[in-house]
């Protein structure tokens, strides 16, 4: 496969892990108290840490998936999202073991219970973020293809 070829997946990978963080994110900003009870839900944190987590979580995804949305420091944000997914995994498998039938919190307005099809989607999920880390060599940024996008629309401008 040509090297562009690789860059043009690798962006579409990074397009689609920015744009379901960005909205699992903002849909947690907006609806904080459902965020914090899906938390109370798993019956793995003290109060203190859900509250903190309620908090926190929500801007780290958001933030991580704009920065990959938007080709800004995408290796970073992608090892953040690919983090994340590794721990929102790892809860998932451990309240599937312990047989909780209980929605796992991703998305704020989505019904997605803790079980088998969670886990798969979130270790595929995994693997595309994990790609975007090792693979993505020079990003598609938004800030480049504008700049290009103006060079062509004024005619005569001069280069640096």
């Amino acid at each position: 496969m040509e090297d562009s070829s690789k860059q043009y997946i690798c962006l579409a990978f990074r397009l689609l892990i920015g744009g379901m963080f960005l909205w699992a994110g903002a849909e947690k900003i907006l609806k904080p108290f459902e965020f914090s009870v899906a938390i109370y839900n798993y019956r793995l944190f003290p109060g203190p840490v859900i509250g903190l987590a309620a908090a926190i979580l929500p801007w780290v995804e958001a933030i991580a998936g704009l920065c990959l949305l938007v080709g800004f420091n995408t290796k970073g944000a992608a090892a953040i999202t690919s983090l994340l997914l590794l721990v929102f995994t790892g809860l998932i498998i451990i309240s599937a073991v312990r047989g909780l039938d209980i929605d796992c919190g991703c998305f704020g307005g989505v019904e997605r219970t803790v079980g088998l099809q969670a886990i798969l989607e979130d270790v595929l999920l995994l693997i595309v973020s994990v790609a975007v880390v090792a693979f993505e060599k020079t990003p598609l940024k938004a800030h480049v293809l504008f700049r290009n996008l103006f060079r062509k629309m004024i005619p005569g401008r001069i280069e640096r």
